[in-house]
């Protein structure tokens, strides 16, 4: 419970000029008990005046994630007074930790009422850390982000409740209820929650406001953004999906292709992009890709979930202190360095390029050969998902080349470097995530042992991803197609939001007509009232217009562009 109260009693401290001054010094350690919660806790925690009742705990799950999560928060809070202003700092202080709070009790929630409650205060407060620059661009993105959040709360919460009619709000028994209910209601609360949870997860054609919102986010808060909070989406099927339970092979299916494709169009779409951090969203799009693969894999076979989650568990903790540590790393980059600085962080990136990549001997290889071991022993998945593994491989490695050729750190000769104890903080949090999966798996997580033989066989992506960056540099022809090659930050969302204002500026014209001829039918109305004769009737007809045009024109309004738009 403390470590859920923590960040929330520090945001309130914030509130109180008198105590502003150490709330500000307190907020970067706020995280500190969730870090060290699992040498203290055991069991539950019931606390019945919260909602129905709530229960917090560490499952397994919430073990395995929350400790690794809390730790990115503190060293994205102690780099909060390096990358944001003291104008804007306590605003932002008060979202990053009220965001924290909910990221913390929906990790230790055991029951689906109080993980809703820290996923809805983690979304809505992240809306704060999109905008904090206050730029026009901070707000079109933040537009994007909350409509997107909207939209997938009601997802979520329709989905929910549908589950919590038919059994108890734990997740165990949301689980179970899925084998007695009717199939067509089973599918309606997953499509729900597939699509309520996905958008948080960034699943292919829900994912635009990531690219979006990345780049105009201060560094700390990008790095929680996509290292800790990204992953709320999977953590919610890894609860409300019935993996390792039930087998649902359509679902398991669509679920491992959706991953599949995801996973391809994150590094298409990146590998156009120009800023850093742009790169690095789309890669965070294409990473969770693959453990949306692993989800699919335990909903289609449910005998091979074992080794699929802990795969899944050291992915997760790979990926979001990896990704942390890069969007830290982007952002300090970004600033003049002295040359010892700048070679401290190339060589970082070069080390998380290609354990993100799944390098020799790397966490990912360590996560991607659980995933691979969880497969059935045979089938068609057996027989095309290794190959699309090592495909993968090689798309990683492209597109974290296109982060590396667009973040390669610069010196500036005379000017100052940053905080040396900023890049102490960066160089902590990228050993971290180096060396962290490896304990993971000596631990018993069953990811898979990696032998000399794949970490040998993982080295020939990552060579032929580098011979083919250079030989788009190489070649003038080819380096002049892959500079003409645009997409958009946003890439499907922007198209949406074009064609959406194409459509509002066809029905403007069609409303504009329709006001020329009512002003025609107002002026004859005038001229006819100078006939005596006939100014008694037009009178009539123009009030009977008048009305109209004030009751009816909606009518003619509607008729007039469906058939401007059908011609």
């Amino acid at each position: 419970m403390t470590a859920v109260v923590a960040p929330l009693l520090v945001a309130a401290a914030l509130a109180v000029p008198a105590a502003r001054p150490a709330a500000r010094r307190l907020a970067p350690w706020a995280p500190l008990p969730a870090v060290l919660l699992p040498l203290f806790a055991a069991g539950t925690v019931d606390v019945p005046w919260l909602l129905l009742g709530a229960r917090l705990g560490l499952d397994e799950i919430g073990r395995a994630l929350l400790p690794p999560t809390a730790f990115l928060w503190l060293c994205a809070g102690l780099a909060v007074p390096h990358f944001v202003g003291p104008e804007r700092r306590d605003g932002f202080l008060v979202c990053f930790l009220v965001a924290m709070s909910g990221n913390f009790l929906l990790l230790a929630a055991l029951e689906a009422v109080t993980f809703y409650l820290g996923f809805a205060l983690m979304s809505f407060a992240s809306y704060g850390l999109v905008v904090q620059a206050g730029t026009a661009r901070a707000r079109h993105a933040g537009r994007y982000y909350i409509v997107m959040v909207v939209l997938g709360e009601v997802c979520v919460i329709t989905g929910l409740m549908l589950l919590a009619s038919r059994s108890a709000i734990d997740f165990a028994a949301m689980r179970a209820s899925f084998a007695g209910g009717a199939p067509g209601a089973n599918n309606l609360v997953l499509g729900l929650l597939l699509a309520g949870f996905g958008i948080k997860a960034g699943v292919a054609g829900l994912h635009f406001w990531l690219p979006l919102a990345h780049p105009v986010a201060p560094a700390p808060a990008s790095a929680v953004l996509s290292g800790a909070m990204i992953k709320a989406g999977l953590v919610a099927w890894l609860r409300f999906f019935p993996v390792g339970e039930l087998a649902l092979p359509s679902w398991g299916l669509a679920l491992a292709a959706l991953g599949l494709g995801t996973a391809c169009y994150g590094v298409l779409a990146g590998l156009p992009q120009r800023e850093p951090k742009t790169v690095l969203a789309y890669s965070s799009v294409s990473q969770m890709g693959l453990m949306t693969l692993g989800v699919g894999i335990g909903l289609a076979w449910p005998e091979r979930w074992p080794l699929v989650q802990a795969a899944l568990l050291v992915y997760i903790v790979h990926h979001g202190l990896l990704k942390g540590s890069l969007f830290l790393g982007a952002g300090i980059a970004h600033e003049p360095l002295s040359p010892g600085a700048a070679r401290l962080l190339a060589a970082g990136f070069v080390l998380a390029a290609v354990s993100m990549a799944g390098g020799p001997w790397s966490g990912g290889l360590v996560a991607k050969l659980g995933l691979k071991h969880g497969l059935p022993a045979t089938g068609a998945w057996h027989d095309v998902v290794p190959p699309l593994l090592v495909l993968s491989s090689l798309l990683t490695a492209l597109l974290l080349l296109r982060f590396l050729w667009v973040a390669w750190p610069r010196t500036a000769g005379g000017r100052d470097s940053p905080p040396a104890r900023l890049l102490a903080g960066w160089a902590v949090l990228l050993a971290t995530a180096l060396v962290l999966p490896w304990w993971l798996a000596a631990a018993g997580t069953r990811a898979g042992a990696v032998g000399p033989w794949a970490a040998l066989e993982a080295a020939w992506p990552l060579l032929a991803a580098l011979l083919l960056a250079l030989g788009v540099l190489r070649l003038p022809t080819l380096r002049r197609v892959a500079s003409r090659i645009e997409v958009p930050p946003g890439d499907l969302g922007i198209a949406l939001e074009q064609g959406l204002r194409a459509l509002g500026r066809r029905l403007d014209r069609g409303l504009d007509r329709v006001r020329q001829h009512g002003s025609v039918y107002r002026q004859a109305g005038r001229l006819a009232a100078l006939v005596p004769a006939a100014a008694t009737v037009l009178g009539r007809v123009e009030g009977r217009l008048s009305a109209w045009s004030m009751t009816g024109l909606l009518l003619l309004v509607v008729a007039i562009s469906a058939a401007w738009l059908l011609g």
